[in-house]
């Protein structure tokens, strides 16, 4: 079982981590369906250049030239099965087909955005409109 940890006003939450995953281009969406399909709510894709030199591609297993990389943050509990999922389903295990890693978060800055990014706040919420001033201050 994850860990569960307090913030100040005594909510509980998991603990968080960075999914990054790097696949061939047009397959961003694809892992953002699949990882919404197992429960993560946070993901942000988006296109990736490769501005380094072909060596460095290689490792990484990349072999074009331009990619797709997703930014999800998933709870500890989900991590695990994320990681496998994408490495499954998109062959990550072969060569030049991209790769995905997880970074662990150490703090979210304001507890709404922790909300939201967890997936514990799943409706939207307004901001209340700016009041009209009422009335202006009289000069003598």
């Amino acid at each position: 079982m994850a860990e569960k940890l307090k913030d100040r006003y005594g909510n509980e939450f998991e603990r968080l981590k960075l999914m990054i995953t790097i696949v061939t281009r047009e397959q961003g969406n694809r892992v953002v369906k699949e990882l919404r399909d197992l429960g993560v709510t946070f993901n942000m894709e988006s296109i990736a250049y490769a501005a380094v030199g072909s060596d460095l591609a290689e490792i990484f297993g990349l072999t074009g030239s331009d990619c797709d990389i997703v930014f999800s943050v998933v709870t500890d509990s989900k991590a695990k099965a994320a990681m496998s999922m994408v490495e499954y389903k998109f062959s990550l295990d072969d060569p030049g087909t991209g790769l995905a890693f997880c970074v662990p978060l150490t703090g979210v800055g304001g507890p709404l955005s922790l909300k939201y990014i967890s997936g514990l706040d799943t409706k939207k919420t307004e901001r209340p409109a700016a009041k009209e001033p009422t009335e202006e201050r009289g000069e003598e």
